[in-house]
């Protein structure tokens, strides 16, 4: 008797390429998905990155420019070189400008670059004229009044109209004695009113270097507030340069210095353009500005936002009524705009990278429309920013941008005393 024979069990070649292909389609339709799903969280995830760099670079700079000015805001002092000395710098001498604010422009299309100089000191908001003459190896001031003046404090000293035009220095208090601020040598040691020792660092060898006059004369000292009190505040008095760096916002100021340099430090990344205008109250209308009934100079209404280039121009003659009136206390904001850019790019349309159309300008094959930034002065050119080749997928128009702008009020300045 035969044994009973059963079919072999298992999948034929056509049932096996049938099941394959049914997989293949269902993992092309997954992958279809995924890019859908990984572009969009692309661009939330960079739109959320410029986001927040943007507003973190505009808040920093906003702060600085509400306090410009502080301290300082005595006309007669505004513009000159200020002259200084660092022991802990490589190059010990250096200079400044008397200025709340000042905006450089770069060449071409490239950003603007924004210092902006106030003091801390919390006692003292003007000037005190010198009470005796100071001669050029003096090592010591003699003041009116010495309230308020401590160890630490770094000294302006102004003689406006005096020549050469170059009549500012900065100076350390070293001691201070019956209205008298000694100001001695670099390397001297000297106590604050915390019992901490420190030495000299701003004070050159020679004292003075400048002959300044005394009583009846417009020389003057002002405190612009002390590195060391109250200890561990951040009460010091600044003077920060904003510029863009290899697409960041970096700051730097010449009171910190580390191995002999000033320190750059970065604020933001992925900012790549800034745009600075000067708000003037001059009776002059640019278009800038839509206000009614008329443009009048000094009557505490910006009239036109100017660029450097044009506020570097207007010419330096009395422009209000009061005759110490000129372009500078003409100035009353500042209006800043920071371009902030998408972290990573957008992926191109093309596989050859050469459709990159997460920004147009309008000049692509097929014409869309102008994307690029813009703000109250017009378009912000950002081309400059990324790889300069159309066929990389790191071109700028691969990138998502975003603008942050706002108008600052120089309030210190306002409040000037004269």
């Amino acid at each position: 008797m035969h044994p009973t024979r059963t079919p072999s069990q298992g999948f034929s070649i056509v049932e096996m390429m049938v099941a394959m292909l049914i997989a293949l389609i269902g993992t092309i339709v997954i992958f279809q998905v995924f890019e859908v799903s990984e572009g969009i969280k692309r661009t939330t995830t960079s739109g959320g990155d410029a986001q927040q760099n943007g507003a973190i670079a505009l808040y920093v700079m906003e702060r600085d420019l509400r306090s410009a000015g502080s301290g300082f805001n005595d006309t007669p002092s505004v513009g000159c070189t200020i002259l200084g000395y660092d022991t802990s710098r490589t190059t010990q001498n250096f200079t400044l400008t008397l200025l709340p604010v000042l905006v450089t422009s770069a060449a071409a299309a490239g950003p603007d670059t924004l210092t902006v100089f106030y003091g801390s000191q919390p006692q003292i908001g003007d000037a005190s004229p010198l009470a005796q003459p100071a001669a050029v190896a003096a090592t010591q001031l003699q003041i009116s009044v010495a309230y308020g003046y401590n160890n630490g404090d770094l000294l302006l000293l102004n003689y406006p109209g005096q020549a050469p035009a170059v009549n500012c220095l900065l100076k350390e208090v070293t001691g201070k004695a019956a209205n008298t601020l000694n100001i001695f040598d670099a390397g001297t040691t000297y106590q604050t009113v915390s019992l901490t020792t420190h030495t000299a660092r701003f004070n050159q060898p020679g004292g003075l270097s400048i002959a300044y006059g005394g009583a009846g004369t417009s020389a003057r000292v002002i405190n612009l507030g002390n590195f060391y009190e109250p200890k561990g505040s951040a009460l010091r008095p600044v003077y920060n340069t904003y510029a863009i760096v290899n697409n960041a916002l970096t700051v730097s100021s010449p009171f910190s210095v580390s191995g002999g340099v000033p320190v750059v430090n970065t604020v933001a990344d992925n900012i790549v353009q800034m745009r600075v205008a000067y708000g003037l109250d001059d009776g002059v209308n640019n278009g800038s500005v839509s206000i009614a009934p008329a443009y009048t100079a000094c009557d505490g209404i910006v009239d036109r936002f100017v660029d450097a280039t044009t506020f570097n121009a207007i010419a330096a003659v009395p422009i209000c009524p009061t005759a110490l009136q000129t372009k500078w206390q003409t100035l009353i904001s500042m209006r800043v705009a920071l371009v902030a850019r998408s972290a990573q790019t957008q992926k191109p349309r093309g596989s050859d990278g050469t459709k990159c159309d997460a920004t147009t300008d309008g000049t692509e094959a097929t014409p869309g429309p102008d994307q690029r930034p813009k703000w109250s002065g017009g378009i912000i050119d950002v081309s400059a920013s990324g790889d300069p080749s159309a066929t990389s997928l790191l071109y700028w128009k691969c990138y998502r941008y975003k603008v942050f702008e706002t108008t600052v009020p120089l309030r210190n300045w306002i409040w000037r005393s004269s």
